[in-house]
């Protein structure tokens, strides 16, 4: 095997003489290797140490790197780690700084078990569920993510976390664990020339985002960062900017996405790709860098390179109070940090209007970015961390492992699957119970249904070796306290089986409904996280199995299961079954809160007419009145801006009355809320008129399982009694109504305001009412006679 020519005499030498090698998958235009391998490697040599990089992608030739590393074979990736290992193994005294546990690892691993070379784990993103040998894990259950995380970790002389949430996950597995951010060089980002002229941006109120767009999460990103600058009143807009340097393989489908969303914002400028090396005379242009980052595991764990970027280049931070930057930076102080669309467009206004309070703001964060989070700040500790491995040492034997999935696939006996992030969560949920002593005061929602299957599986003894009578003590304790065990006793409606078939139309939310499929699709075009465009896939025998299985990790695991997404998913199913949608309908709103609903229907409506009765309706219509962009169109998913008109506050007699419509939704528990204000049977009087002969009425509305006060909702006696009161004003439910209420369904719980209560869930408690959506579908078959409404809004009530 010839190696590159990369590797010529000289450079072989230099691996054979370092003390310590970073070893990273991708290339220097990626910040994870150009600054955790190329920058931490320069900064080790300023502390004395011999330094080098070996690139999979710089300097063996990968053909790929970051998000599209699915597009590289297996065949590939063992080849590029027997070259690796060939570099490797000229320097058995070397320390082995891995960066990311990936395909690379196997060539470290080779070259610690037969060299003795000691190891530093590097990680500094959320990747659990990337599979680096997706084809060979059925083989070797050793190589899946979670396993290949926590072996490498453990066997690991020392690990370096870029984030506290990072560390949160390392300093369990290994005692000698470190926290070091992903800094930046201050030799090249500086405040130097800042009042310089502006030769490249221009002299407006600059703003920044740049990165790659390898996928959904930083697209929703961004576009939530622009939806939030066009909200911004138009006066104050017009002194900014927003800039978006981008590359990466969502690029494409960003630009198109924006120039479709905003075709008339003008100070709203893409650029492509910049070099690494020109962003430091980038950053002397800029005034504010964003960081619009939402709540999920990847943008939590994440120690983003761009903001120690921006407080070294004295930009002026905005970001959402998500991960790192809460750590780093002290809001108002050193930075803004704003939650929610309007609360974010805030702050990007008070930073483009004050000029003072921005240099402040910036001259703060240079002040904590210079004693703290720059590249030469962290050194000393850095070199610390590999010095201390420099001598060999013996490794333990690496415990045995395997895995569920076989398991539960048969156990769980689902249409679909489950998925492998679903299982990754699961494991995740065991180790935790098994590393407690009072499993009593566990989170009851770690005892999910694949959670209680999994201590049914052999392998838990034989293989995991963990002790029978802790299995049985998992067993009782979740028989107790799993949430279904625990809220049944107060659940008013009678224990019953789902219906066999496809879902009914008008329904409790179900977490079966996930795996029918006749429903499943509904939810795929909902989740406004599963991105229209394709990921690259190698046109191979695996393909098929790996579109699937990406699919199955982004709707179907329980982590996704909300309330939200099922109601959508389940309105567009019922007017899909009930032929609605095929007829290219004009479609009715009614909403008390911004909704996405209203702006998918656009995709398969001709029209959609949406009336906001919510409590800020004067607001927004004031807002819109000035020529501000409207709130209620600030969702990141596509629609067609042609097809929909929203007025807010209550409808007059006149509007929407130049034809009648086919479909008329009341989504997010509008309806109760509605009676509770004493408005619906005025506004369903109003809806009727408008309502075609033979069209659908749907609403959702909470079902109060307990009967308890504490939302709008119904009781189960009333949701019992919905089709005798709605057939007695004329109005027909189409199809029997399914109450039923599984285990799995009420595992999906959270408690109103505790941490945790904004993760997607079925059941809720709020106040002393335990609730759960429904969504009924109901039919227009005559005028519904005077005072009829009156008589449905005083039952509801």
């Amino acid at each position: 095997m010839t190696l590159p020519p990369t590797f010529n005499a000289d450079a072989l030498a230099r691996y054979a003489a370092a003390d310590v090698i970073f070893l990273a998958q991708d290339g220097y235009r990626q910040p994870s290797a150009r600054v955790r391998c190329y920058n931490f490697a320069k900064a080790l040599r300023q502390q004395g140490l011999r330094a080098e990089v070996l690139s999979f992608f710089d300097h063996l030739g990968a053909t790929d790197q970051a998000g599209a590393l699915s597009t590289i074979p297996e065949e590939e990736k063992i080849r590029l780690n027997l070259e690796a290992h060939r570099v490797l193994a000229t320097n058995p005294r070397a320390v082995l700084y891995v960066q990311k546990v990936g395909y690379h690892t196997l060539a470290a691993a080779l070259a610690a078990e037969r060299g003795g070379n000691r190891i530093v784990l590097d990680y500094d993103d959320y990747e659990l569920d990337m599979q680096p040998f997706r084809r060979l894990e059925p083989w070797f259950p050793s190589l899946r993510p979670d396993q290949l995380f926590h072996t490498v970790a453990n066997r690991a002389g020392a690990c370096v976390a870029a984030s506290h949430r990072l560390e949160t996950l390392l300093a369990p597995l290994n005692p000698n664990t470190h926290l070091i951010h992903t800094v930046a060089d201050q030799d090249l980002f500086t405040a130097d020339g800042r009042n310089a002229p502006r030769r490249r941006f221009g002299d407006r109120v600059n703003i920044l985002y740049s990165g790659d767009f390898w996928g959904d999460i930083p697209m929703k990103d961004v576009l939530f960062a622009v939806d939030a600058f066009a909200l911004v009143p138009r006066a104050v807009r017009d002194r900014a900017c927003f800039h978006i340097i981008g590359f990466g393989r969502a690029w494409e489908e960003l630009k198109r996405r924006l120039r479709e969303r905003f075709p008339d914002l003008p100070n709203l400028e893409l650029h492509e790709f910049i070099p690494p090396t020109e962003i430091p005379a980038v950053l002397r242009e800029m005034d504010i860098g964003v960081l619009p980052y939402s709540a999920n595991e990847f943008n939590v764990a994440k120690s983003p390179t761009k903001m120690f970027e921006f407080l070294l280049a004295k930009v002026a931070v905005c970001a959402t109070p998500v991960g790192e930057v809460t750590h780093c930076l002290e809001n108002g102080v050193s930075g803004l940090l704003a939650e929610g669309m309007e609360g974010y467009s805030a702050a990007l206004a008070r930073l483009i209007g004050d000029n003072a309070f921005r240099r402040d703001v910036a001259e703060a964060a240079h002040r904590v970015a210079m004693e703290r989070f720059s590249l030469q700040g962290i050194a000393p500790r850095l070199a610390a961390v590999v010095r201390g491995l420099l001598e060999p040492q013996e490794q333990a034997e690496a415990p045995p492992v395997t895995t569920l999935e076989d398991f539960l696939a048969a156990r769980l006996a689902r249409p679909v699957p489950p998925a492998p992030r679903e299982v990754h969560l699961m494991r995740r949920d065991l180790e935790a119970l098994l590393a407690t002593e009072d499993l009593e005061g566990a989170d009851p929602r770690r005892w999910s249904g694949p959670l209680v299957a999994a201590l049914d599986w052999p392998g838990l003894t034989s293989v995991e070796r963990v002790a029978p009578d802790r299995v049985a003590a998992l067993k009782a304790a979740a028989a107790r306290h799993r949430n279904a065990a625990r809220l049944r006793p107060e659940i008013l409606l009678p224990v019953q089986e789902r219906p066999p078939g496809p879902p009914a139309l008008s329904k409790l939310a179900a977490a079966e409904d996930w795996d029918d499929p006749s429903w499943r699709p509904w939810a795929v075009r909902v989740r406004t996280n599963v991105s229209t465009f394709q990921a690259p896939y190698i046109d191979d025998a695996d393909a098929e199995r790996r579109r699937d299985e990406d699919a199955r990790n982004n709707i179907d695991n329980f982590f996704k299961r909300s309330r939200g997404t099922w109601e959508r998913a389940q309105f567009l199913y019922g007017l899909d079954r009930l032929g609605l949608l095929e007829q290219s309908p004009r479609a009715l709103v009614l909403s008390a809160e911004v909704d996405g609903f209203y702006l998918m229907l656009t995709e398969l409506a001709r029209c959609v007419g949406v009336v906001d009765v919510g409590p800020g309706a004067a607001a927004h219509a004031e807002r819109v009145a000035r020529g501000d962009r409207d709130p209620w169109l600030a969702k990141p998913r596509r629609f067609h801006r042609d097809r929909i008109v929203i007025h807010h506050g209550a409808p007059g007699a006149d509007l929407f009355a130049d034809a009648l419509w086919d479909i008329a939704v009341l989504p997010q528990n509008t309806l109760p809320r509605l009676v509770a204000e004493g408005k619906a049977a005025a506004l369903l009087t109003w809806i009727d008129r408008r309502l075609a002969p033979g069209g659908v009425l749907a609403f959702s509305a909470e079902i109060r399982l307990n009967g308890r006060p504490g939302v709008p909702g119904l009781t189960p006696r009333q949701a019992e009694g919905l089709e005798d009161a709605l057939s007695d004003i004329g109005l027909e439910l189409t199809g029997a109504v399914d109450l039923s209420l599984s285990d799995a369904t009420l595992d999906r719980f959270v408690t109103t305001g505790v941490p945790g209560s904004g993760n997607p869930n079925f059941a809720a408690r709020t106040g002393e009412a335990l609730h759960i959506t429904a969504v009924w579908f109901v039919r227009k078959r005559a005028d519904t006679p005077d005072g009829g409404w009156e008589r449905l809004a005083g039952f509801l009530a």
